[in-house]
């Protein structure tokens, strides 16, 4: 007899709300996600399946999973094919739940070189440039490589930076500490909420800038998104290696 994946989600699920979203209950979610998304599944298993994508907020893919199974002469089945679309056109899957044992994990910054990077042919940006095809990491993160770009201000050449602005991308790569110290020292006032380990570890990452300024040092504006206040973007602004700025917009 196989496995009741829908009896598992209810028991799984229950425990989940009852400990108020505990990090040991929501593991058990992402594992039954994970196993079940790997099996052949009946349409009561699909459904199961929609039904832990919305627990963990994944609006979009519990819409695309329900959709096809949905029996559209059931009044309650087209009622709630009806929600998920709207949560999926509203939300996607942007604000969806972590799994943070995943994000635990260190990610090694991708060796750069000097000819991994262009100078934008838009005649209007000619002391903006890009990466050509290199993803990178940004404090621990993942960050696809049209969503990094770099300026260069006054009479600096780009070559004469390169090597700087690479050991500094490298630097960027995981600054646990100074952002958690930061976060605490300026914004847990205004959030009443204190940044830790899974902070750090749950930040979403939208883009980053990189500017050698007039007087030649690098600076850096970094966009991204935290679970304190998630509708929100968190600003972060750094100059060389310290973190001058940390706010919210939205």
């Amino acid at each position: 007899m196989g496995k009741n994946y829908q009896k598992e989600y209810i028991y799984i699920s229950t425990e989940f709300r009852k400990s108020n979203n505990s990090r040991e209950s929501l593991g058990k979610l992402f594992d039954l996600l994970y196993e079940l998304e790997k099996v052949n599944k009946s349409q009561n298993e699909e459904k199961t399946l929609s039904d832990i994508y919305s627990l963990l907020g994944f609006h979009k893919s519990a819409y695309e999973v329900y959709k096809p199974t949905a029996d559209l002469t059931n009044r309650k089945e087209t009622k709630k094919l009806y929600t998920l679309e709207q949560k999926a056109k509203s939300h996607a899957n942007n604000f969806a739940m972590k799994d943070i044992r995943k994000l635990h994990k260190k990610k090694e910054q991708i060796k750069l070189l000097p000819e991994d990077f262009q100078i934008d042919n838009n005649e209007e940006n000619k002391n903006r440039f890009l990466l050509k095809n290199k993803d990178i990491v940004i404090f621990n993160k993942p960050l696809k490589y049209n969503k990094f770009e770099i300026y260069i201000y006054g009479n600096h050449k780009f070559e004469d930076y390169i090597a700087k602005i690479i050991e500094y991308i490298s630097w960027l790569g995981d600054c646990r500490n100074p952002l958690i110290e930061f976060y605490n020292s300026e914004l847990s006032g205004y959030t009443n909420d204190f940044a830790n380990e899974d902070w750090y570890d749950t930040l979403d990452i939208f883009s980053t800038r990189v500017l050698v300024g007039q007087n030649g040092k690098l600076f850096s504006e970094i966009s991204g998104g935290d679970e304190f206040m998630s509708d929100h973007i968190l600003d972060i602004e750094i100059e060389e290696r310290k973190i001058t700025e940390m706010s919210y917009d939205g």
